[in-house]
């Protein structure tokens, strides 16, 4: 029995997929100096996936965990650690 060509041919990420990724590819650098400027309102108006991105590009241990997993009380948390961190080292 012939195989149709259509199980043969690669799969399409879905929508759903396609908008999870999309932010990654889109985004700003963050460095510490903009990480260091951040207010407590901006930080408090950031999405989840902000909040993460964040907390890793500061370099910060807590940043090699599994953030994605974290409540949003955490996140913000971390997101205010990882800013005095920043400001630290830019003395």
């Amino acid at each position: 029995m012939p195989l149709s060509t259509n199980t043969l041919s690669p799969r399409k990420p879905s929508a759903a997929r396609r908008r999870r990724a999309e932010p990654f590819y889109h985004q700003e650098a963050l460095d510490d100096a903009t990480i260091s400027e951040l207010s407590s309102k901006q930080i408090s108006r950031m999405t989840q996936g902000e909040l993460v991105r964040t907390v890793r590009a500061a370099r910060i241990p807590a940043g090699k965990l599994r953030l994605e997993y974290f409540d949003r009380a955490t996140l913000q948390r971390l997101a205010h650690q990882a800013r005095l961190c920043c400001r630290q080292r830019l003395g």
